[in-house]
């Protein structure tokens, strides 16, 4: 086994692991804010997907207005599912006992209504590929070489990183929604409206699930089931922690790099099983993550 297959399989993780982190960072977001386990995630990165090929192939927008659009389209289906759906099951916003099992069903439920009404579109059941975000000639980094939409891939996962952390670190709207993460009958008691805080971390998550989306679809072939890619996404944050933000980012690269490593000193058959694995490993030795916060009751 050469240095140089090696370093091209720890490149090309990093590239996998940016989308598993962006999906994982959507999970996190959601469960910090609303403690609800988000089923739909994968049907959202699917849903960007299929926006941007809208845009793209029937309204011929060019990338950046396709880009923009898909993101407040998802932010808005994901806003308004919190306020149709789960603000109406849920009753009493700031109670502490309020029961999570139908909120997580209805998640289940977004899901498959996504799917189904992507595949009631016409032609959506044919296989298909968004164009790479920058095409070109591959770029060697030394010996390694990256496609153009890889670097894209890794500049925008870093770009919504730094975005996150501005946004929650000094903005009135990010320190609200930290505030309702950790406590919202308190942050309710402040003046905080906790009800527009979880609708807008819903929103927000939802975005980011749009954005992975459009950033997997050229790499990976578009189908109304593309959104499995979340179970992926799940492992990433239970190994870097669900409730650490950085930690999920982590996770989601070393999985990425775990996987492909695996595939070439193993076995490629090996890759499907690798996330799994890592869970048990990492629950075993971990429970709460790598990054994540020891396991403790919350407080009301």
């Amino acid at each position: 086994m050469s240095s140089l297959m090696l370093m091209q399989a720890i490149a090309s993780g990093i590239v996998t692991g940016c989308v598993y982190a962006l999906v994982a960072l959507s999970l996190v977001i959601i469960y910090k804010s609303t403690d609800v386990v988000n089923f739909a995630g994968g049907e959202l990165v699917m849903l960007g997907a299929y926006i941007g090929l809208l845009g793209l192939g029937y309204f011929g927008l060019n990338y950046a207005v396709m880009f923009a659009l898909t993101v407040v389209a998802v932010f808005a289906v994901g806003a308004l599912f919190d306020r149709v759906a789960l603000n109406t099951i849920s009753g009493r916003r700031y109670s502490a006992h309020v029961d999570l099992v139908p909120l997580v069903v209805a998640t289940v439920g977004l899901g498959y209504l996504l799917k189904g009404l992507v595949r009631v579109v016409p032609y959506t059941e044919e296989v298909r590929r968004l164009p790479p975000l920058l095409s070109g000639p591959p770029i060697f980094l030394g010996n390694v070489i990256l496609q153009r939409q890889d670097l894209a891939i890794i500049a925008v996962t870093v770009a919504v990183m730094i975005a996150l952390t501005a946004f929650f670190s000094f903005t009135l709207t990010g320190k609200a929604l930290r505030a309702t993460s950790q406590n919202s009958r308190a942050a309710a008691l402040l003046g905080i409206p906790v009800k527009r805080m979880r609708m807008a971390a819903w929103g927000l998550a939802s975005a980011i699930a749009g954005i992975a989306g459009i950033l997997l679809a050229p790499k990976l072939l578009m189908t109304p089931d593309m959104g499995v890619v979340v179970m992926l996404a799940f492992a990433a944050a239970i190994v870097g922690g669900f409730t650490s933000l950085p930690g999920c980012v982590i996770g989601g690269v070393g999985l990425g790099i775990v996987q492909n490593l695996v595939g070439i000193l193993l076995s490629p058959q090996a890759i499907a099983v690798t996330p799994f694995f890592v869970i048990m490993v990492v629950l075993l030795l971990r429970p709460q993550g790598l990054l994540g916060e020891a396991i403790a009751p919350k407080k009301v």
